[in-house]
């Protein structure tokens, strides 16, 4: 049985994504371009390192029931809260306290924006974010906000300005909350400082509480300094002796693929944190999950295992994003292939044919080709955002399979035309 067929191998309707259709549509041509290719979710399924699988093998008897504290199995929060400051720079000056999150960072982020929305003015606050985007509008619009954007454009690789931002905060009616992305999905760039500075200071202007995604921290390229915005944030609330909400959420399962686990970090100001974890998230949640927890924290007890780890991840994910770019060999003067140092994606503009129905070209993509690719803003909900032109690939996996995926578009035509 393949992995598909685990996946898929049910008498009810999985989801009701076009993905999961049109994937259940081209198996049913029998799988003509070959077996899927998909590189449409941000997930490969392996990969995950040998010493974080094998610490699951030794755990002990008492972190398979639900556990004491509500900031995560505390082996695990020590060695986590030590790791986050020497990653992202961090001073442990007491400004910030450490959480751990077994229910994925998307369930935090949502948390935090409910009580955002319960102190807001207003009947539809405003949260700001760059666009393209993640689906943050998935959990913030049902509970009540408006989702503003900075707009970017593919001329410019789709790199937000300063006065870009400004701009879109000043057309933010009753702005609540600011949203940033700094290894940015979709398009991996690392946002510079300035830009991560621009984005707090409208926050403190509009008394704005702040969100931090770091979901892909710790993948930029070597050479590469990944932009702390947490420490930015710290900094610039710092300079202007003023405090705000925030909160700011790092994924471990895309550092170390394990997505399912659902393990990240959160951070926010101690007192804030305390009644976050203690008063908010046990609406819908106890501490569970214990035995991720254990092994994560021994796999982080290697620091040397860990660094090695993801020195590979990085310099694999470079190899990989440069030989996309090289195969799609798009000409000076046409917008191309976005692949920034910073996150596992590149996009990519569609064939002219398609330039007005991009829903209409991943279907193709999908049913001609077996290649399973994503709109540029990835969400993972039926919706009816409009496209930007591009489409998105997924760089985690092997780059024999990306190879394979992008020589089954050119033969199908589906390449965008030099």
């Amino acid at each position: 049985m393949t992995l598909l067929d685990r996946m898929l191998d049910d008498d009810v309707r999985p989801n009701r994504l076009p993905d999961v259709a049109w994937l259940r549509e081209y198996r049913e041509l029998g799988e003509p371009a070959g077996a899927p290719v998909l590189l449409a979710l941000g997930e490969t399924w392996d990969d995950t390192p040998r010493a974080l699988l094998d610490a699951l093998r030794h755990v002990p008897h008492d972190v398979h029931g639900y556990q004491m504290s509500m900031y995560g199995l505390p082996s695990l929060r020590r060695r986590m809260k030590r790791y986050v400051a020497d990653s992202q720079r961090l001073a442990d000056d007491g400004t910030w306290e450490l959480a751990v999150t077994w229910t994925g960072t998307r369930s935090a982020m949502r948390d935090f924006a409910e009580w955002v929305r319960h102190q807001a003015a207003g009947d539809r606050p405003s949260a700001l974010a760059v666009a393209p985007a993640w689906d943050y509008a998935g959990f913030l619009e049902p509970l009540g906000f408006r989702t503003r954007y900075a707009e970017t454009s593919a001329d410019d690789g789709f790199l937000p300005s300063v006065a870009g931002l400004r701009e879109a905060a000043a057309s933010a009616d009753d702005l609540a909350l600011v949203v940033i992305n700094a290894q940015h999905n979709p398009t991996g760039h690392n946002w510079s400082q300035d830009v991560v500075r621009t984005l707090v200071e409208i926050a403190v202007e509009a008394r704005a509480a702040v969100l931090v995604d770091d979901a892909y921290f710790g993948l930029c390229a070597d050479g590469v300094t990944a932009t702390s915005a947490t420490a930015v944030l710290l900094q610039t609330l710092g300079e202007a002796g003023t405090s705000l909400p925030w909160l700011s959420v790092r994924s471990f399962g895309k550092q170390f693929h394990c997505n399912g686990w659902g393990i990240g970090s959160v951070l926010a100001e101690p007192g804030f944190l305390d009644d976050f974890v203690n008063e908010l998230r046990p609406r819908h949640t106890f501490n569970y999950a214990g035995h991720l927890q254990y092994a994560m924290a021994e796999w982080l007890a290697d620091g040397a295992a860990v660094e090695r780890y993801l020195a590979a991840e990085r310099s694999g994910l470079e190899e990989k994003r440069a030989a996309v770019v090289r195969e799609f060999a798009l000409p000076p003067g046409r917008p191309g292939v976005v692949a920034g140092p910073a996150a596992p994606y590149a996009l990519f503009p569609v064939p002219r044919s398609y330039a007005d129905d991009e829903r209409e070209y991943l279907h193709a993509c999908a049913v001609r080709a077996g290649v399973f690719l994503s709109p540029a803003w990835p969400v993972a909900r039926v919706t009816r955002l409009s496209g930007s032109g591009y489409a998105r690939m997924y760089l985690g996996p092997d780059l024999t399979t990306l190879t394979e995926g992008v020589e089954r578009l050119r033969k199908n035509q589906l390449l965008p035309e030099a």
